[in-house]
Order: structure tokens, then C-alpha cells, then sequence
């Protein structure tokens, strides 16, 4: 299967042309959302916003699920013989929809794509300095779904923050709600504009469409819980005297293996900590580091200032927030596949500072978790039930700031290399990262993805088609191939570390 879209001449050609570009299909899956997803990126890489990307594609994806979901309404309607304009019997047929259709897609799939009267069009344009879509889809609304969600858009407005837009809007029978909440917050909050969305209706179908202004209107998120997090980010101490010095001996061009060892090996708990991150890193396959003098002659002194960094970060954080230990097993495994996919692209001179951003990728998040633990496990849910890409864009419309910009905050404190922070502040969006920080971020946000799908909070198609491409996969199956071939190298490694 092509994971790629078949033709990126023709849509470029498009696009700057000014011409309509659609997609239509009745049965929703991610090939179609991928290929949407590439379109997208196309015309906001011309008009220089990729920033909006996951945005407008959780937007999109909304708008889209949601038309699909009309259509699977009126196909199950039919097939129990009901009208939906039948009230008496619309709860009752809907409380058995989701279990019987929406649940249960791959096994009625056929059976939609024989449904020849249903169908979604989905179409974007470029107008001028504007950005333009829509989504039809061909089903007759009746009066009291489109009152409805005419209430939930404005009842949105109202909401101030995420979290009482669950607790008030969340419907376990449609779920529609939440989902209008969402997208009202992203549009306000993102500076596009909620009243740039519109909805009508007649006797051909719904079209949802948005306009993306030249400029957007945006404003600063300020929520008690980013304060607190900006304060705290703010008190954070400096790196302890001895790691400062070691970092400076290790600078020195006179200094010896030796001299450094002996340092280390004054302070115990940081000459596990050394010989620990070593080892997790792999700097020798097969072979495991037993003491700090071999650890240091083997890694070298410009990746022992790197493990110090690590060791430092981390020590700092977990004496203040006690959560580190909650992220610390994806970190380690998420910075061996960073370095593993940089030796894999023959970069080998990139593939220990790559193991050191994959480790640190996820700083900002003990801090998230700290502040406010019932936002974040709102923020959780909402991203798994939605399956959406990441956290990071519900993280700034509820909170003003995500995980990934508060690492970014705390690495820019702490003076770590330009290429290192660039990569923990946007391992959630690469492809808004400068040209010269695109390929560590795009390492450690592809290592990153590739773990999130093997606890399936990710799925392959969500990695983006410019990645892809840089990695020379078009396919799934290269894909999947690729992916295990990196599992198996760290489940090798962890065998033979014990």
C-alpha cells in the first residue's frame, strides 16, 4: 500500500494555478486522510503558515469524521427500515449505532462502499492571499441536527477552558460536542477565527466550509496553570557546581582520561549514572560498560559532556517534580531509536548527540505533569479518543503552552546546543524547525512516532509524507520493515545489557 500521495507534480501544479483540488470518497481511512494531509501541507508551505498544519488537520479531520458519521446514521437508518426523521425511535436506534456501525468499520466497509448514494467531497483552494475548504457531504440534514449543532458551536464560545468543555459538553450518545467544543477553541485560540467557519445546508446536502485569513488575529493563552509552569521553568537552579566543572575539564584540550574519570568517580551517584546512559546508548554493541574510566575512554569527552548534560537534566528535575520515572523508560527508548535511525541514514556523526535529544525530547512534559494532572489526563483522553497526532495542540489551547515549547523553555535556561533545543521544542511539529535543525528534530520526532505506535498511540500513516521521503520509504510494508528493524536492534540491545 502507498503511503505516499501518487501525484505531488499535479497537485503542486494546482495549487499554483489557483485550481480547485478534491478528494472524494464514501469509506473515510487514512489513506485518504494522509493524502488531505499532504494536500494541506502543500498550500500552507506556499503561504508560509506551516505552523497551522496540526491545526487545520485536526480541524479537518473533524469536520470529516463527523460528515462520515452522518452518512453511517442514514445508512444504518435505512438498513433497520426507520426514518430518521422518527423521533420516537431516533434515541433507542441510536443508542445501538455506535456498537452495530461506527465501532465495527473494517467489518461493514464493503457493505458502505456499495452504498453508492452516500459520499464525501472534500476541496481546497487557493484564493489570492486566502486559504479555502470545504466538506460536502450529500446527506439531508433534518432540522433538529443542524439546531443542534448550531447550539453546540455557540455554546462553545462561552467555554473558557478545556476542561470544562468536557465536563459539560462531552455527549457519550453522538459525541458530536466535544468535538464542535474543539474546534471552536482551535480556531479562536489558533487566530483563524471561529466566524470563519460555516455551515449550510438545502436539499442536496451539508457543506463545512473554512477560510483562512492572510492574518490571523492572535493572541496570548494565559491560563493559572501557565503561569505557574512559566514560573517554575523560571526557579529552576542552575546545573550543580561539579557537573559545570566537569563540563568545562571536558572542553579543555589537556585534559585526560584519566584526570575526568577521577572526578566522576567522587560523586557515586553520578558515576552510575554515567556508566547507566553509556550503556543504554550502545556505544559499543554488544559489549557492556562496567566502569566509569572505560565509559569515558570509550564514549569520548564531547559525549561524556553530552551523557553530563542528560544526567544533570535529569537529576534537576526528578528532586523537583518526583515524575521523571513516569516518562523515563519511553525517553530511554525513544533516544536508541534516535540514534539507531541516524546510523541507519548514515549519519554517524549525529547518532550519540541524537541519543541525548531522544532522552530529553520529553523535559517539558514532567513539568506539564506536575502542574496540573487532571488537565493533562483530560488532554490524554480527548487525544486518544479523537486520535490525534499528538497532545501538543490541545496542550496550547488549554493551557497556552505545550510540552514541547515548555522542554524548549527549560533547554534555552540551561544553555544546551541550538540543534538540541531546536529538537525538544518541536519534536511535535518538524516541519516548522529552520533548515539548519531540520534533521536531528526530524530524527527524534520520527524515534518518537515509531514508539507511540507500538503502544498505539500513534498509526503509520500519522508520520508526515516530507519525513518519508527523507527517510527513501514510500510504502507501508518498507515502513513496517524499516520499524522492526529498530525494535529488534533495541530488544537485542536490552537482552544483552540485562
Amino acid at each position: 500500500m502507498e503511503l505516499l500521495v501518487a501525484d505531488d507534480l499535479e497537485i503542486s501544479r494546482k495549487i499554483d494555478k489557483g485550481d480547485d483540488i478534491t478528494v472524494s470518497f464514501k469509506f473515510i481511512d487514512e489513506t485518504n486522510l494522509l493524502q488531505i494531509n499532504a494536500i494541506l501541507l502543500k498550500i500552507l508551505s506556499r503561504q508560509g503558515n506551516v505552523f497551522l498544519l496540526e491545526t487545520l488537520i485536526t480541524i479537518i479531520r473533524e469536520i470529516i469524521f463527523n460528515a462520515f458519521k452522518a452518512n453511517l446514521k442514514r445508512i444504518y437508518f435505512e438498513k433497520s427500515g426507520v426514518s430518521i426523521t422518527d423521533t420516537a425511535k431516533y434515541n433507542d436506534l441510536m443508542s445501538c449505532f455506535k456498537e452495530d456501525f461506527l465501532y465495527n468499520l473494517d467489518g461493514i466497509r464493503s457493505e458502505i462502499l456499495i452504498q453508492n448514494r452516500y459520499h464525501i467531497t472534500v476541496t481546497f483552494n487557493r484564493p489570492g492571499k486566502e486559504i479555502h475548504f470545504s466538506v460536502f457531504n450529500n446527506v439531508t440534514i433534518i432540522e433538529e441536527e443542524y439546531k443542534r449543532i448550531r447550539e453546540r458551536i455557540e455554546q462553545s464560545k462561552n467555554f473558557q477552558n478545556l476542561a470544562d468543555a468536557y465536563n459539560d459538553v462531552y455527549d457519550s450518545t453522538e459525541g458530536a460536542g466535544l468535538g464542535l467544543v474543539l474546534m471552536i477553541f482551535l480556531l479562536r485560540n489558533s487566530g483563524i477565527g471561529a466566524d470563519n467557519l460555516d455551515i449550510h445546508h438545502n436539499d442536496r446536502g451539508v457543506t463545512v466550509s473554512l477560510t483562512i485569513p492572510e492574518k490571523l488575529n492572535t493572541y496570548d493563552i494565559v491560563s493559572d496553570v501557565k503561569v505557574r509552569i512559566l514560573a517554575d521553568v523560571e526557579s529552576l537552579p542552575t546545573f550543580p557546581e561539579n557537573i559545570i566543572e566537569l563540563q568545562r575539564l571536558c572542553s579543555e584540550k589537556n585534559t585526560t582520561i584519566d584526570a575526568i574519570s577521577d572526578r566522576i568517580s567522587r560523586d557515586p551517584a553520578l558515576t552510575a549514572d554515567v556508566i547507566k546512559l553509556s550503556n543504554s546508548a550502545g556505544f559499543v554493541p554488544g559489549k557492556k560498560i562496567v566502569t566509569i574510566k572505560e565509559a569515558v575512554k570509550i564514549i569520548g569527552l564531547k559525549n561524556l559532556n553530552l551523557i553530563l548534560t542528560a544526567s544533570a537534566t535529569r537529576k534537576i528535575l526528578d528532586n523537583k517534580y518526583k515524575k521523571f520515572e513516569v516518562i523515563w523508560e519511553h525517553c530511554i527508548r525513544v533516544a536508541y531509536y534516535s540514534r539507531e535511525l541516524a546510523k541507519k541514514k548514515n549519519l554517524a556523526s549525529l547518532a550519540d548527540s541524537a541519543f541525548i535529544a531522544g532522552l530529553l525530547h520529553d523535559i517539558g512534559k514532567i513539568v506539564l505533569l506536575s502542574a496540573d494532572p487532571n488537565v493533562v489526563n483530560i488532554i490524554s483522553e480527548i487525544t486518544r479518543n479523537k486520535q490525534m497526532r499528538s497532545s501538543s495542540i490541545l496542550e496550547e489551547i488549554s493551557i497556552g503552552v505545550s510540552h514541547a515549547e515548555i522542554g524548549g523553555l527549560i533547554a534555552n535556561k540551561w544553555n544546551f546546543p541550538a540543534d538540541l533545543t531546536k529538537a525538544i521544542e518541536f519534536h511535535h511539529s518538524p516541519l516548522n524547525v529552520e533548515n539548519d535543525y531540520r534533521i536531528l528534530t526530524w530524527i527524534v520526532y520520527t524515534a518518537n512516532m515509531l514508539c507511540g505506535i507500538e503502544t498505539n498511540k500513534y498509526s503509520y500513516y500519522y508520520l508526515e509524507t516530507d519525513i518519508l521521503k527523507w527517510l527513501k520509504i514510500s510504502t507501508l510494508e518498507e515502513l513496517k520493515a524499516f520499524h522492526e528493524s529498530i525494535r529488534n536492534n533495541y530488544l537485542n540491545h536490552l537482552s544483552l545489557m540485562g
